[in-house]
């Protein structure tokens, strides 16, 4: 038999081999979480106050109504069990944001909070109010406290700068100075810790007139809901496995 036939049915064999009709490897198996059970802890930001919710409240009066299923930890949870669906029974996002808690307060609250319920991941937010008189350097002092019990009980931790506010309203009297001041010494912190910093100010600050509410200091829904986007997509390159 020719040389140059035996060769040309080789490879026909070896092009039918490799033809998509042929045997396939295993499915790839989905994406998990390595940790599931969250803390959300801050304050007013976290426990998910807004300003003139939708069809609750007039426009133009400043009035600040609870909404704990508009929060940015309730947002991240429906998320989270959607996209890691084959362990949403085991996916929890408890919410523990104190309104109107200044940073102070919520060291001494955070060692309690933390204690009852074990968490395995940590996300910080805390420090808007009172921070013109407390200071960038003192606030992050104080989250690193806090960052540094929630590593010690053995939790991930990500770190959430805060959020921009929108000059000219009621509320929006933090400098922006001492914002991104803050927002700085945060990060600086959080790579010195060893923790994951999470920059919401920065992918906020060009929808703030939308992303923030009325007052110019709490988010709107669309704003808790691009904070959670922002959790969620540091969570997924931090903890997702395969």
């Amino acid at each position: 038999m020719p040389r140059w036939f035996v060769l040309f049915a080789l490879a026909c064999t070896i092009a039918a081999g490799c033809g998509g009709n042929g045997p396939t490897g295993p499915d790839p198996q989905p994406p998990r979480l390595s940790r599931t059970k969250f803390l959300a802890f801050g304050d007013s930001f976290t426990a998910g106050e807004v300003t003139n919710p939708t069809g609750a409240v007039p426009s133009g009066i400043h009035k600040l109504i609870l909404v704990p299923t508009a929060s940015y930890p309730s947002v991240l949870q429906s998320q989270l069990r959607s996209t890691y669906a084959a362990q949403s029974g085991s996916i929890s996002v408890v919410n523990s944001g104190e309104a109107s808690e200044r940073i102070l307060d919520g060291n001494q609250r955070f060692p309690g909070v933390f204690d009852a319920n074990r968490p395995e991941v940590v996300l910080l937010m805390e420090g808007a109010n009172g921070l013109p008189q407390v200071g960038p350097d003192i606030s992050t002092g104080v989250m690193r406290l806090m960052v540094q019990t929630a590593k010690n009980g053995g939790a991930r931790v990500f770190v959430g700068s805060m959020i921009p506010q929108v000059a000219g309203r009621p509320r929006a009297t933090t400098p922006v100075s001492d914002l991104v001041a803050y927002n700085n010494t945060l990060q600086i912190m959080s790579t010195q810790e060893g923790v994951t910093y999470v920059d919401v100010y920065s992918p906020m600050l060009p929808d703030a007139a939308t992303l923030i509410g009325s007052d110019g200091l709490h988010p709107t829904e669309a704003g808790y809901r691009k904070i959670a986007e922002l959790f969620f997509a540091a969570i997924r390159t931090a903890l997702e496995t395969r």
